[in-house]
């Protein structure tokens, strides 16, 4: 398959959002992080700011399964199930553990440190931690895992003799095909959350948020397979997209309703219009920015140069070492006397550098060049 570029410059702008997602929670906004400095975000930036974090989240990690599912296929049938599985247990399990057993607890043990809540050693910290599985900022690469064996299973076992695509027309989805998945995602996603309320996790995993990473990584599958890239994210793009603005706008008021009325956060947790209103404009948001940037992207940010290059070399170390980045910066710039408002920007951007900075030193050396 050629090189498609924009697909590599989508997943630099998606993991620099990344970033920029955990620095703004490290600072206030809503969300769970392992660091939230006593210098918070407040009042009218704060509500903004939760709210792009909020629209952000509801598309970018979805982004993500959708694009990994999309370039499993071609890797998948070059490769053949025993290459593909050897460089995937490199590629995947190999960062996974090393986030999980030593990167994570140390993270967690330096912050312990300097809010001097700990006087165990370091190594004794981190058998601890390590005792309770977590996946801290990478319960991305777990999932997908997941998603990867069971596509495996199903492309070795059953495809030979039930293929599901056949049975779905080569013409790009029409809109109400795009509506129903829409309302489809949207139900199973209300019905997930009765059991797994939202803000609840599991080893880090949350569990409220995983049927449209199922869509997605779904879609990029059949995408691929029915040649559909171009002609739906434009689709999507044109119509859906704007459609999204509504409801983000909807999301914008959510947060703002959380943020200065704490208490009606229970009638998000329940069986409600509230709770029904939230999984659609969630649904809503993932399809139409997921289009909107895929098709920006093709249209505008289709070629690379030598930056580029390096960014694209560097960027899945920086999801898994940028963690580190946000935490110790977050703490450094406690000791300025700066507007927090000053330090939150500061922090975005010394953030996105030295985690490109520190992953391109690290990936310096042959061995781990060939894992991240």
């Amino acid at each position: 398959m050629k090189r498609l570029y924009y697909l590599d410059n989508l997943m630099i702008f998606l993991s620099v959002l990344v970033v920029l997602h955990h620095v703004s929670i490290g600072y206030g906004t809503m969300g769970g992080w392992c660091y939230v400095t006593s210098e918070k975000l407040t009042g009218t930036t704060q509500i903004f700011l939760s709210a792009l974090t909020g629209i952000e989240a509801s598309f970018s990690m979805s982004l993500f399964f959708f694009i990994s599912a999309f370039l499993t296929i071609p890797s998948l049938e070059k490769k053949g199930v025993r290459k593909f599985i050897k460089a995937r247990l490199v590629r995947l399990v190999v960062p996974l553990l090393f986030v999980m057993t030593i990167l994570a607890p140390s993270i967690l043990y330096y912050i312990e440190i300097h809010n001097s809540t700990t006087h165990l050693s370091w190594l004794n910290y981190v058998l601890q931690q390590n005792a309770k599985p977590y996946t801290s900022h990478v319960w991305f690469i777990l999932v997908l895992i997941i998603f990867e064996l069971v596509y495996i299973s199903y492309w070795k076992f059953i495809k030979p003799h039930f293929s599901i695509s056949k049975y779905i027309s080569d013409n790009t989805p029409s809109h109400l095909n795009i509506l129903t998945i829409i309302i489809i995602c949207s139900g199973l996603t209300l019905l997930m959350r009765q059991f797994f309320p939202l803000g609840q996790n599991f080893i880090g995993i949350e569990f409220s948020n995983i049927i449209p990473y199922i869509f997605m990584y779904a879609i990029g599958l059949l995408v691929y397979r029915k040649h559909w890239l171009d002609d739906l994210s434009r689709k999507v793009a044109i119509t859906w997209f704007p459609i999204s603005l509504i409801a983000a706008a909807y999301f914008g008021l959510i947060i703002y309703l959380l943020i200065t009325n704490p208490s009606i956060i229970h009638k998000f947790l329940r069986f409600s219009w509230e709770s029904v209103s939230l999984s659609l404009a969630q649904v809503f948001l993932c399809i139409g920015f997921s289009g909107f940037f895929l098709h920006l992207f093709n249209k505008r940010f289709n070629d690379t140069n030598s930056i580029l290059s390096i960014l694209r070399k560097n960027r899945y170390g920086v999801y898994i070492f940028h963690s580190a980045v946000v935490v110790g910066i977050t703490m450094i710039l406690e000791s300025l006397t700066f507007n927090p408002t000053i330090k939150y920007i500061i922090a975005c951007i010394l953030s996105i550098v030295f985690s490109y900075m520190l992953v391109g030193l690290i990936r310096k050396i042959p061995l781990v060049q060939r894992i991240i």
